[in-house]
């Protein structure tokens, strides 16, 4: 049997996780993978790892390795990696993540169990700190998706219904190329772009309780980690992205689900602003007032928002907290991130 899952590596300066990330490849139950890594530019030791790899491990062979002369940014990676796969199957895996030994075995019966676009398994993120790790799960309800709208209302209707990353799930190639969803050539946020789209293309989703990836998190002690200042710049390659998904929402206005996406999109930007407001002394330069209430403008013309079929009454507060004088805008949002426990 030939190879049809391709388990995908953006490789940027990892060399202290890189290891352990390609020996959980190496590593899986289900025998017919190959191994995609894609440096972009390392300037560690990072390379060399693999290549050891290549060289030393008995499925050294699977990997390919292949190098930007320089580094294009995550999401640039990310779109060369799906260009450059050749199976029917693509899973991402960060470098600095490892997932379990049975993960692409799971993800594949699935798959081919029921002919699925997408197979998600759940995750564990693991907070390191000090030599300890704090392990918090992140687990599905078994659920099985069979036509477009009923995974559409699942993501946007929750919240936290759906993972914002791109790892972790097993995508149908040819259908995911089909899509043309591109990664923005970004490097905060640019998988949540394209998993806010992807539920309106998919037909045929799954959903896996079981654990198959390791989402780890390297955090500093409160001794050594003093608070540092935040650039203004960062922040707005976040708020870029956002804006990004509301100016590319009105492609889906007529979806039964787009309200319900609206109001996903802009609770994420309010959560961003409150978090902007908390942390305001550490960042430079500062964001005025009329900052903030510019980027709570919402997309939708009012006449839009009166014609939406439903959740209408939610999209016109967004609306209407995006039209106020920038003094009211901020003053409710201030009062609502503290009432929220958010600021």
């Amino acid at each position: 049997m030939v190879n049809d899952v391709t388990i995908a590596i953006p490789l940027f300066n990892a060399e202290k996780y890189i290891s352990k990330s390609l020996e959980s490849a190496l590593s899986q139950t289900y025998p017919y993978i190959d191994i995609l890594v894609i440096d972009d530019g390392c300037n560690d030791g990072s390379v060399d790892i693999v290549v050891k790899q290549q060289v030393q491990h008995p499925r050294g062979h699977a990997i390919r390795l292949i190098r930007h002369e320089q580094n294009m940014g995550i999401g640039e990676t990310r779109n060369h990696l799906i260009d450059e796969a050749k199976t029917k199957y693509l899973f991402f895996l960060d470098a600095d993540d490892f997932i379990e030994v049975n993960a692409i075995q799971l993800l594949h019966d699935e798959a081919i169990r029921h002919n699925a676009e997408m197979v998600y398994g759940s995750y564990v993120r693991v907070e390191l700190l000090d030599g300890h790790h704090i392990e918090t799960p992140y687990t599905y309800t078994i659920n099985k998706f069979f036509n477009q709208e009923e995974f559409a209302a699942y993501v946007y209707r929750q919240y936290e219904g759906i993972q914002a990353p791109v790892w972790n799930i097993l995508l149908d190639l040819d259908w995911f190329r089909h899509t043309r969803l591109r990664f923005l050539p970004i490097n905060f946020w640019e998988d949540f772009v394209l998993t806010m789209d992807l539920p309106f293309y998919a037909s045929k989703v799954i959903l896996l309780p079981q654990i198959t990836y390791n989402y780890l998190r390297y955090l500093q002690s409160n001794k050594t980690n003093k608070e540092k200042c935040i650039s203004k710049a960062e922040i707005i390659q976040t708020i870029n992205a956002i804006d990004f998904i509301k100016v590319k929402s009105k492609k889906y206005i007529n979806m039964p689900s787009f309200p319900d996406r609206m109001i996903k999109v802009m609770k994420t930007e309010i959560f961003i602003l409150c978090n902007i407001i908390k942390k305001r002394h550490l960042i430079s330069p500062t964001f005025s007032k009329h900052e903030l209430c510019d980027l709570l403008k919402f997309p939708l013309t009012i006449r839009e928002v009166l014609n939406l079929k439903n959740k209408k009454i939610v999209n016109l507060a967004f609306y209407l907290l995006g039209i106020l004088p920038p003094t009211v805008s901020v003053t409710m949002l201030y009062w609502w991130g503290k009432r929220k426990g958010l600021i």
